[in-house]
């Protein structure tokens, strides 16, 4: 009786999660076809923060690398590195 009622329970949160699946992309398409942008914005080099322009030329001079550079602007070397490939694009 025990395993009939969970295979019940299964059987329900599966057709509640397709259901929100179907809602979810449904909404997506009606906000695509209102000509809504859906994403993370992308990013280019006019966007730039202020302070990584700064310091951005005091790394193309070579007095400072990725590291520092990152550390002076608290983030990430990773984060660095795409705006440099922002900078040289």
């Amino acid at each position: 009786m025990t395993k009939g009622m969970l295979m019940m329970w299964v059987v329900f949160s599966e057709m509640e999660r397709d259901i929100i699946s179907q809602r979810v992309k449904s909404g997506m398409e009606n906000a695509r076809a209102k000509g809504k942008k859906l994403g993370r914005p992308k990013d280019d080099a006019s966007s730039l923060p202020e302070k990584f322009l700064k310091f951005y030329l005091m790394y193309q001079n070579g007095s400072m690398n990725i590291t520092d550079l990152a550390n002076l602007m608290n983030c990430s070397r990773t984060t660095v590195y795409k705006y440099i490939g922002l900078m040289e694009d």
